[in-house]
């Protein structure tokens, strides 16, 4: 699965809050980061751990707004090649 593609779906679900957007983009993020794990990126895979509880607040209406965007924003540029 591409990182822009994951990066699109949770961007939607931080921006809107929808509830299956968020589901989708949780698993996709938790795939992406045992991805990171496998290959030793322990960086990137710190920044989708962080992505993945931007995403669990924002399914308990508890999001975190620009902040969460902004670690979404870190996670893409930190996972380029993922």
């Amino acid at each position: 699965m591409p990182l822009a593609a994951f990066q699109a779906r949770a961007q939607r679900c931080l921006e809107a809050s929808h509830p299956q957007l968020c589901e989708q983009a949780l698993i996709e993020a938790e795939a992406l980061q045992r991805r990171a794990s496998a290959r030793s990126a322990y960086p990137c895979q710190t920044l989708l751990l962080g992505v993945q509880a931007d995403l669990v607040m924002q399914q308990l209406d508890a999001g975190r707004g620009a902040e969460a965007l902004a670690d979404l924003q870190a996670a893409t540029r930190g996972c380029a090649g993922l």
